[in-house]
């Protein structure tokens, strides 16, 4: 009896020591990855200041911010410009939240920014020690895509996460060919990617051509991984396709009448567009100058050894490692971007500049590999972090300065000061005032009718200029069923896309709204018809869901 009672008091102190031991640890552990909590807290911040401010001091936001509240409305598998993964994390958000906002738009466009670099760092910690890979996403964010323009909900930014994910899975499947599940999450990234904006196919092609560059096509086991990922995409991206199919490939001819060929040369075209790629990082390039003149070198350089295999129990070290990920950060960073400029040189199509947005993910990382190994990573990460929280700080206030702050004050229009709520107000009092049912159906151009969506509750949906085949969610018996209000500018009142309309509806009118004020503002005058539920219609199909709305 004796001695079980001192076996117990051995394990309880046994057990105690354990216990002070892991507590004693616990700040240590948490010292160690300080940096790491530094940078999700400044990802926190920078995330929760965007969306207060955007919530908050606009009336209302970009035009494809306002052309996501459209679509969103109702969730399908295509658009007639793009693919629906954007629109669907939209809808999903609003339904969360109660409905549309300036904040939610703001919330969801950073976020995606946010994850983005948070894959950035998830990639970095592969290749650099871990606060020279703080150091890299922190650059990185500095890249204008990853700040202001990134508060743009629209397909460009919603690409972000998946197209920074592709690259992360795509360099550890090619270090762990064996791990197929680093496959399977490769393919999951390549379909969402896809669904999200067709420009990725430049990426996965990219990673086709530095395949066959390294000879990685030669090892049976990265053939075997990557015929995982392509058979994982292609079951997510097959909806899709299906719904391009069946819509005689839309987005396809949107696409075509976007890249018409311009006057200009060759040579022209190809100097702007990346003349306009430097403005858009010029101040992290400059950032890196700064630092390499404030920051300390070390006497001995950073190890570029990896190992990257065992056999026997032996670990075969491959000093080149240093080489390989330097020509997968420029293969990733500058062959999407050499693909994309192919029309420029095939038939002299103008490229919008936004459509490479995604593409840049492996800079930051790229300047940290090439021109910081020798620097002292403490010194180099603090200098870091304070450049960057002030230039972040820098450009928030320009932007909103700018944006916002400015037009208000000089009264000048512009698309963050434009009168959303009140047009939505005076919309939602005339159909009140000639119809008892609630207002379901819209028929306006997308701006207009979306500055509506994103006041007016419960929210209608929206028939974008009376054409049926790029608001596939809505048709002419839904119309007859529901009623509709017409709206919009007086000028294109007797244009043939709205003139039939007026002659057939039940009551018209016009109103006016100030937009800005005066010296500088302008009064915008609105045409608005009410088209009334026909009598013999069967029952609005929307009127089920408005009611679920209004009792909520």
């Amino acid at each position: 009896m004796q001695n079980t009672d001192t076996k117990q008091l051995q394990f309880i102190s046994l057990a105690i020591l354990k216990t002070k031991n892991s507590i004693s640890k616990a700040p240590t552990l948490l010292s160690f990855y300080r940096d790491e909590l530094q940078l999700f807290l400044f990802l926190g911040i920078y995330l929760i200041a965007w969306t207060l401010l955007m919530e908050y001091l606009p009336s209302s936001m970009h035009a494809d911010n306002v052309e996501q509240v459209v679509w969103s409305r109702t969730w399908q598998w295509g658009y007639y410009k793009h693919p629906p993964l954007p629109s669907l994390l939209m809808y999903v958000l609003s339904h969360l939240f109660g409905g549309h906002s300036r904040g939610l738009s703001a919330f969801a466009a950073q976020g995606c920014n946010v994850v983005a670099l948070i894959y950035v760092w998830l990639l970095a910690k592969q290749i650099l020690p871990r606060k020279l890979a703080i150091v890299a996403v922190l650059i990185t964010s500095l890249i204008s895509y990853y700040n202001f323009r990134a508060v743009i909900f629209n397909h460009n930014t919603v690409s972000f996460p998946f197209t920074a994910a592709l690259i992360y899975y795509f360099y550890r499947a090619l270090h762990h060919p064996e791990r197929l599940l680093t496959w399977l999450l490769l393919g999951i990234a390549g379909g969402l990617a896809m669904l999200t904006k067709y420009s990725v196919i430049l990426v996965l092609a990219s990673f086709f051509v530095y395949l066959i560059w390294q000879q990685h096509w030669k090892n049976p086991v990265v053939i075997r991984g990557l015929l995982l990922s392509i058979v994982v995409f292609a079951l997510i991206f097959s909806p899709n396709l299906i719904w391009l199919m069946e819509h005689d490939w839309l987005p396809l001819h949107y696409l075509d009448n976007q890249l018409t060929a311009s006057d200009d040369s060759r040579l022209k075209l190809f100097s702007y567009f990346f003349g306009k790629l430097v403005m858009r990082g010029w101040y992290a390039l400059l950032a890196v100058l700064f630092l390499i003149n404030i920051s300390s070198r070390k006497i001995v350089a950073i190890s570029t050894v990896e190992c990257l295999s065992t056999v026997g129990g032996e670990q075969f070290c491959n000093r080149q490692s240093y080489d390989t990920d330097r020509r997968f950060l420029l293969a990733m960073l500058f062959m999407p971007l050499a693909l994309a400029t192919l029309p420029m040189f095939i038939n002299g199509s103008a490229l919008d500049i936004s459509w490479v947005s995604a593409f840049f993910f492996p800079a930051g990382i790229l300047l940290v590999h090439c021109f910081f190994r020798h620097y002292d990573e403490a010194s180099l990460l603090q200098n870091t972090s304070r450049l960057v929280w002030g230039l972040q700080i820098v450009i928030l206030l320009v932007f909103f300065g700018g944006a916002v702050v400015y037009p208000a004050m000089t009264g000048r229009s512009a698309r963050t000061n434009y009168p959303s709520q009140e047009l939505a107000n005076t919309v939602s009092t005339i159909w009140r005032k000639h119809q008892s049912q609630p207002l379901t159906i819209v028929i306006a151009e997308s701006w207009l009718g979306g500055n509506v969506l994103l006041h007016a509750r419960p929210e209608p949906i929206l028939l974008i200029d009376n054409e049926t085949v790029i608001s596939p969610w809505v048709n002419r018996d839904d119309v007859a069923s529901c009623g509709a209000l017409v709206l919009t500018a007086i000028v294109d009142k007797t244009t043939p896309v709205y003139a039939d309309l007026f002659k057939q509806a039940s009551a018209t009118g016009s109103f006016t709204l100030l937009w800005g004020h005066p010296p500088n503002g302008q009064v915008i005058e609105y045409a608005w018809a009410i088209l009334s539920p026909e009598p013999n219609a069967t029952p609005c199909r929307f009127t089920a869901n408005t009611d679920a709305v209004l009792r909520e």
